[in-house]
């Protein structure tokens, strides 16, 4: 915009307007440029044709600035995230609501968004009339885990004849974590570690285990073996041994964040299949009352100590949302730091895509600081890499520790799921009770 535009604008707004939330801008010159011909052709030609044109055309521009005038007093927006807490293959909605207080209709409303969510478009054009308002729903699947933020945005409108263009911006940018999925069916074991003194926790075991904490009542399916036989002879009637679970040590997931050792991208890339495995297993240790911490070394580092409850999964899935394998620290060097600070008993979960045997140094270092260790390796033939995933396995598993290879393909992929099963919604009942129900999504 021309300065003398702009000036012309802002001055127009103080002083017609008396209000900064909403401007006021001219979009065409043209009609001003007829004016100035029609002053002149009425100046220099007095004849009635010029003068009911040059009264006609200043009525319009009048009326087109009154209008606008009415809609920045009156035209307002709101938007507001449904859902907080969204994961890859869930919905991120929201719903907006174009508020006219004004006495005339907005015939065009256009949304301008500047979020930078991956996929989610918000722009829209609506029409609200006068004294009403309008309510919708914005949404999109989320492909991409990641920080984002939503907004600024602004709403645009103006008059009928196009003249005049009122804008409202609205400078709130709300910080958004699109968190990576959990797969709950992955067949790789958790390593069981060990706390000093086996101290017992109180969850009661489904299985004999070597804790036995109280005794209890027969039940049918009970087997024959869990009977304790010194309570059996005194109480009179059968009574069986109840156990609780072994503590296991804290669990340590460390991913191999090395940009170097990376390949693929996206869904298919190594950096994300590292980050669905560690989601996974975090969450099952988790559900097992285990104590999970997260170890990662890229440009910025991701360190969460273990602990324990659903706030750890949390900060364990914040962290591997914003995980980025970016960085120069090798394999080796990533375990020699973390073994400085690990407590013994404790047990590591190392997840890379390398095949380069110079970490396993490292790897007997943690053994011998009575720390268990299983590595996952991302098998790099079937990431588009060269290099011999399974030798490296076997010889891993000579040195006595455990070792799986993951295929590409192996971590399923969390859209086509969504995709099928639908989306969570709320719905009201007839007694005010709000219930989470599953809906299809259109397609």
């Amino acid at each position: 915009m021309s300065d003398w535009r702009r000036e012309w604008s802002n001055r127009l707004q103080r002083a017609l307007l008396g209000t900064n939330d909403a401007r006021i801008v001219l979009r065409l010159r043209l009609p001003l440029l007829w004016l100035a011909s029609l002053l002149f052709a009425a100046l220099v030609l007095p004849d009635r044709v010029w003068t009911t044109l040059l009264i006609g055309l200043i009525g319009l521009i009048i009326l087109a600035f009154l209008w606008a005038r009415e809609l920045a007093r009156g035209l307002s927006a709101e938007r507001r995230l449904r859902f907080g807490w969204v994961s890859v293959g869930d919905r991120l909605e929201e719903e907006f609501a174009l508020d006219n207080r004004s006495g005339l209709p907005a015939l065009w409303v256009e949304i301008r968004d500047e979020s930078n969510v991956p996929g989610y478009q918000v722009g829209a054009a609506r029409a609200v009339g006068a004294a009403d308002r309008v309510r919708w729903r914005q949404s999109s699947i989320c492909t991409r885990r990641g920080q984002y933020h939503l907004g600024p945005w602004a709403i645009d409108s103006g008059d009928p004849f196009g003249l005049f263009r009122v804008t409202r911006r609205y400078e709130a940018r709300d910080e958004i974590i699109i968190h990576p999925p959990i797969h709950s069916s992955l067949p790789i074991p958790l390593p069981p570690g060990s706390n000093d003194g086996r101290a017992r926790t109180r969850e009661r075991a489904w299985q004999a285990t070597t804790n036995a904490a109280t005794v209890r009542e027969y039940h049918t399916l009970d087997p024959y073996h869990w009977i304790h036989w010194p309570t059996t002879a005194r109480k009179g009637s059968l009574y069986v041994r109840q156990f609780e679970r072994d503590a296991a040590g804290d669990i340590w997931l460390v991913i191999d964040a090395q940009a170097a050792v990376q390949l693929g991208e996206g869904a298919d890339g190594t950096e994300e299949q590292a980050v669905l495995l560690a989601a996974a297993l975090a969450a099952r240790a988790l559900s097992e009352t285990r104590g999970v911490g997260l170890a990662a070394y890229p440009r910025q580092p991701r360190v969460v100590v273990p602990a324990v409850g659903e706030g750890q999964q949390w900060r364990v899935l914040r962290s591997l949302a914003l995980l980025r394998a970016d960085g120069e620290i090798d394999l080796g060097r990533s375990l020699g730091e973390l073994g400085q600070g690990i407590s013994r008993g404790s047990a590591t979960i190392i997840i890379t895509p390398s095949a380069d045997p110079g970490w396993l140094p490292q790897l007997a270092q943690l053994s011998r600081q009575g720390i268990e260790s299983h590595v996952l390796l991302l098998d790099r033939p079937s990431f588009g890499g060269v290099g011999d995933s399974e030798a490296l396995r076997q010889a891993i598993t000579l040195l006595g520790y455990r070792c799986q290879v993951v295929r590409r393909g192996e971590v399923g992929q969390p859209i086509v799921e969504a995709e099928r099963h639908g989306f969570w919604d709320f719905k009201v009942t007839g007694t005010g009770k709000a219930v989470a129900v599953r809906r299809p999504f259109d397609h």
